[in-house]
């Protein structure tokens, strides 16, 4: 009796033991009856996440010429841009912000792109996408701004009252006066449609779109005005002073001046500021064989005195030393003082001649870029 009992013993602890080895190691498949042991699987251990795979790229790029400049510029990458990321460079440097949306990153200029102006973009070889590699190589991307058309200048112009123009607007523009920067820009980027209206009566034709006479007569004494060599091309230092000058109201004080010379008999010439004709006189112009062009013509250079010099309509050439008070408009030919008998007929070699006095005084009233008009 004593040796069975203590033989159940042994069996009962081996059984025990054989449990408890089983549940150690997971045998059975069960919890281990009611001993709340968990059971551990390798499918149920922590993962270290997979390393990022492939480099950051850029997918989209401003394009080449970027015609609006008050239009954000926008970078895309490959992915959602890490919180990380260097911020681009734009240089030139211009006012404005950087800001991340998703895969974007957008500069929008605080009010435009200058005109007529080239740019370039940094982005940095640590630029990062989430879950990519960092870009790797820095990147440059360039790109213009072109200068604005010329429907766009001569509304500019007109709304600075450098043209007896004004600009009637099929939709709401700046009109002329003080206005804010981002707003005469983009009326510069983006003209409105709609007329332009004579303000003075005899003024010079306008041609809408077109740069003609009267309008680089215009932009010449608006360049003389702000400091600039009176060109007549409307370049990038041009179109800054002409935002300037809208951003300021710093419109044209002066009336509207031209000149017409009529060839009639008796031939004459008006001095004209704004709607009136405020100098009248005889003249001269040209006689037959070296006459004086009809047409529209700014002029383009003035002495106080210079020696003309040319060829006679009988071959025979002339030098004149200290002819006073010089505009000249077409080529060789100019309006001027020159002694003469009488005016009022053609005797010159093209000019239009005026009596010294009086050319004087038309002299101090006209400028570079004033349209001369030769009519009859």
């Amino acid at each position: 009796m004593r040796l069975r009992t203590i033989l159940g013993g042994v069996v009962a602890v081996l059984a025990l033991a054989a449990v408890a080895v089983a549940v150690a190691f997971g045998s059975g498949g069960g919890t281990g009856g009611s001993s709340g042991v968990r059971i551990v699987q390798a499918s149920e251990t922590t993962t270290t996440p997979a390393a990022p795979s492939a480099p950051t790229t850029l997918t989209k790029l401003p394009k080449a010429t970027v015609a609006d400049g008050t239009a954000p510029v926008v970078l895309r990458l490959s992915g959602p841009v890490a919180p990380t990321s260097p911020t681009p460079l734009i240089s030139p440097g211009v006012a404005g912000k950087w800001t991340t949306s998703g895969n974007l990153e957008t500069f929008t200029p605080a009010s435009t792109l200058e005109p007529c102006a080239s740019y370039q973009i940094t982005v940095w070889s640590q630029t990062t996408a989430v879950g990519q590699l960092p870009l790797g190589t820095q990147r440059i991307v360039k790109f213009a701004v072109p200068c604005p058309g010329t429907h766009a200048l001569q509304q500019a112009l007109a709304r600075l009252h450098y043209l007896p123009y004004r600009f009637h607007a099929r939709s709401t523009v700046p009109q002329s006066g003080r206005e804010t920067r981002s707003a005469a820009a983009r009326a510069a980027f983006k003209p409105p449609a709609g007329h332009f209206v004579r303000q003075v009566k005899d003024a010079p034709p306008l041609a809408a779109g077109q740069v003609d006479t009267t309008t680089r007569g215009a932009l010449e004494v608006f360049q003389e005005d702000h400091g600039a060599s009176p060109s007549g091309i409307a370049d990038a230092a041009t179109w800054a002073s002409l935002l300037g000058a809208e951003t300021a109201g710093a419109t044209d004080r002066t009336p509207y001046t031209f000149v017409t010379v009529s060839q009639s008999d008796p031939e004459t010439l008006e001095v004209h500021r704004g709607t009136k004709v405020v100098l009248k006189t005889p003249a001269n112009t040209g006689v037959p064989g070296a006459p004086t062009q009809n047409g529209e013509f700014a002029i383009y250079e003035r002495f106080t005195s210079t020696t003309m010099t040319g060829t006679n309509p009988d071959g025979s050439h002339y030098s004149d030393p200290g002819v006073p008070w010089v505009n000249y408009f077409n080529g060789g030919d100019a309006v001027h003082g020159f002694n003469r008998a009488s005016y009022g007929f053609p005797q010159s070699d093209g000019c239009v001649e005026l009596p010294p006095s009086t050319a004087a005084t038309v002299y101090k009233m006209l400028a570079i870029g004033d349209i001369v008009t030769v009519s009859g």
